[in-house]
């Protein structure tokens, strides 16, 4: 049986709509899943193609009696959406997100317990599944996106209790991720490095190609494979990266002092080399 069986999911999108698909894959009739948003063509589409139950373009009515509400928006809406739906949420109902960016938005969680009245019915546990393309929109969503990637779970004892907690992480393993609990600060540091660091290179790449038109016609497969994510939305990225710059900044240092290196070197052939083989 499903963990939670009412779920309301903000934005089936690609994240969104690939977890309703591979949980009304599996869990069909068992499991009641809301799409929330306001487009309404796309929230049919969701429908048509099996990822939701039905939609709502209300974001209040659409998360009542909900057992789970799954936040899969751009990173700088998520503490908006947890602002307006926490005073008319059940305090028995668990939040969770799907953001690349979790320092920003559990502060920001964590001043609601103690700025306002209706705190103490915050339920909240960030995720980040670490899946998803260069691709986006409910049309790209896929029920197997999941399969074999890691779901980090940052969670807060003041925030949630630890059977909700339990719940999660069934909850991500019923959509075939390995779940992994994170400190949210260890989170964002390793972000930066492993994923947040790789999309500036790929944008800088481009950059550096398609500003010289001649060049774009001799680039092969190397540019295509480093370069795919740069096809990722500009908007999506740039939220991600500057709420997260604290840590990608010291990445960036890294980076620079490696090609600071690899400038001092690239005539010396037997260091280049020694610096080319796998650490």
């Amino acid at each position: 049986m499903p963990e939670f069986k009412n779920i309301a999911i903000v934005g089936p999108g690609l994240i969104g709509g690939s977890i309703g698909l591979v949980l009304k894959n599996k869990f069909n009739n068992k499991i009641k899943i809301t799409g929330i948003g306001r487009n309404v063509e796309r929230l049919k589409l969701a429908k048509k193609l099996k990822a939701i139950d039905d939609y709502s373009t209300n974001l209040i009515s659409g998360i009542k009696n909900k057992d789970l509400v799954i936040i899969c928006t751009p990173v700088e809406q998520i503490v908006d959406i947890i602002k307006k739906i926490v005073p008319y949420i059940d305090k028995n109902t668990l939040i969770t997100d799907v953001g690349s960016v979790k320092g920003y938005i559990l502060r920001e969680v964590n001043k609601l317990v103690y700025s306002t009245n209706y705190g103490k019915n915050i339920n909240f546990i960030g995720s980040h599944p670490i899946a998803g393309s260069d691709k986006t929109g409910i049309i790209n969503a896929r029920a197997d996106l999941f399969n074999n990637s890691v779901c980090v779970i940052c969670y807060e004892k003041n925030l949630s209790t630890k059977q909700m907690l339990f719940k999660l992480k069934k909850f991500w393993q019923e959509t075939n991720s390995k779940t992994v609990l994170l400190n949210y600060l260890e989170h964002d540091k390793i972000l930066a490095a492993t994923s947040h660091l790789l999309h500036i290179l790929a944008f800088v790449i481009v950059k550096q190609i398609t500003k010289r038109k001649k060049y774009i016609n001799f680039v092969g497969g190397a540019y295509k494979d480093m370069t795919r994510i740069a096809n990722s939305s500009p908007e999506l990225w740039s939220q991600i990266c500057s709420l997260n710059s604290k840590f990608i900044k010291k990445e960036l240092d890294i980076y620079i002092n490696y090609l600071k290196y690899v400038k001092k070197i690239i005539n010396k052939k037997n260091l280049l080399e020694k610096f080319f083989v796998k650490r």
